[in-house]
């Protein structure tokens, strides 16, 4: 786990003249470097504890606006993953996927309380802590009560189910009727939650990356984790060129955490914030980490079985730095929410669990709930794990090569689910909405939820070769 940041143009417009009004400005959102989108910005008010309003917290808000004369009052609204990733700065990277849709439709991006720029639960560690926290995840727990000691936040109350009342009434501020949810990873957490909560506000739902609401996080996640990779494996082997070179990747990635487990090596790796090269010691943890970064998409993951043999002879530095890069970039998004909602949500929920000879993550459940009692948190009712039922019109988007939220957690959450389907995207990892043709099946869904969707499109989704070399896949 990463604790490092853990991850006006004049005008403007009021939507209503009652205390409930959002005023909102023009505003650019995104990044130099990814280009900016030009938007609504505001910000809305809500009780940090609704049972005492005394205090309250600002909830970030952008509108992307169609430009259509005859749009329609039924937006979309998109749901950031972590737990912990901010809608607002999310949204840019995904844009693209929304071209079509914005042609009718605003779509809507709130930052979840805890995250982005609505009252971020940020851990920021420096440089020394950081690395010692690396070599010794039993440190985390001393760090973390430091870190809530300065947190601006009760943070009790940073859970889906608050994240989900905020958004309710943001709706009515904005005076939406009803709206179309699209969940992200954890974001289909809060989507099924919000189905449960406040059916007659929503008018569909799609969730990609599902997560059961029944399923604890992230306990699952070593399962689903090694299965992806024996799928991504099988693939090399079925490419002549990548079998040649690597033969028996799986066996070879065993051999190499067994060997850095006993070993813990020391290297030299370059701090991606000030250009300084640091030393570290490598451990089996760091390596599944960085397996796990690089299963997460198809464009990363055609690159394991080079890093993994790179790393058996002679050359760890390869993937732990290419993990610390991946890394980087996700912790300057991501917030601390994760503990708030692990802690409350998840962590009491955990069944025994045996960790078998050839573990990942190491004893994950002990250490979780070792933070938690560090971290102050509620705890949700049993019946929050409850299968969500509901006869909305659901689309359930999975990779087929996912390494978190695999095709058949979509299975087990649309068996409550009377009208819903199901697509699996051939060869892709974590989260399919933006990829090839998604964007205009999702449009298409959008526009009627009913319809059966034209999905032949699908049919180009394939394998991703493997990287033979740092050149790339042989031709």
């Amino acid at each position: 786990m990463k604790f490092k940041n853990l991850s006006l143009i004049a005008g403007f417009t009021i939507l209503s003249l009652n205390v409930n009004a959002i005023e909102l400005k023009e505003c650019r959102i995104g990044s130099d470097k990814g280009g900016k989108i030009k938007a609504e910005c505001g910000h809305f008010s809500v009780a940090e504890n609704r049972q005492n309003p005394s205090r309250m917290i600002d909830l970030n808000i952008a509108i992307v606006r169609s430009k259509s004369t005859k749009k329609l009052n039924d937006p979309i609204i998109m749901l950031a993953g972590g737990p912990g990733q901010s809608a607002v700065e999310s949204y840019p990277m995904a844009s693209s996927a929304f071209r079509d849709i914005l042609k009718t439709r605003d779509v809507v991006l709130v930052d979840q309380r805890g995250t982005g720029k609505s009252n971020p639960l940020k851990c920021e560690f420096d440089e020394e802590t950081q690395l010692a926290i690396l070599a010794d995840i039993n440190l985390i727990p001393a760090e973390i009560k430091k870190c809530v000691a300065k947190l601006d936040a009760d943070t009790r109350y940073y859970t889906t189910t608050e994240s989900i009342k905020d958004l309710e009434e943001v709706r009515k501020a904005l005076k939406i009727e009803k709206w179309n949810l699209l969940g992200i990873s954890y974001g289909t957490r809060k989507a099924l939650t919000y189905m449960k909560l406040f059916p007659d506000s929503i008018r569909s739902v799609i969730l990609d990356g599902v997560m059961p609401q029944q399923e604890a996080m992230p306990q699952s996640h070593e399962k689903n984790l090694v299965n992806a990779l024996r799928l991504q494996f099988e693939q090399c082997k079925n490419q002549p060129a990548c079998h040649e070179a690597f033969g028996d990747v799986e066996q070879q990635m065993w051999q190499l955490l067994e060997k850095v487990d006993t070993e813990k090596p020391k290297i030299r790796l370059q701090n991606f914030s000030t250009g300084e090269f640091e030393e570290m010691t490598l451990n089996k943890e760091n390596v599944a980490i960085a397996l796990r970064l690089f299963a997460y998409s198809a464009n990363t993951m055609n690159l394991i079985p080079l890093m993994i043999a790179k790393a058996n002879h002679g050359q760890p530095e390869v993937i732990a730095s290419q993990s610390n890069m991946i890394g980087s970039l996700l912790s300057e998004s991501m917030s601390n929410v994760e503990m708030s909602i692990l802690c409350a949500e998840d962590m009491p929920f955990y069944s025994e669990y045996t960790l078998n000879e050839n573990n990942l993550f190491g004893d994950f459940i002990k250490n979780t709930k070792d933070n938690c009692a560090a971290w102050p948190h509620g705890t949700v009712d049993s019946s929050f794990k409850d299968p969500v039922i509901s006869d909305l019109p659901v689309l359930l988007l999975s990779g087929e090569l996912d390494p978190v939220t695999p095709p058949s957690f979509a299975e087990l959450t649309m068996q409550t689910l009377s009208n819903s389907q199901h697509l699996i995207a051939k060869g892709q990892g974590h989260n399919v909405f933006p990829l090839g043709c998604m964007p205009d099946i999702i449009t298409d869904f959008i526009q009627d939820p009913e319809q059966e969707l034209d999905i032949e499109c699908m049919n180009d989704f394939d394998y991703t070769p493997f990287f033979i070399n740092m050149m790339g896949p042989e031709q």
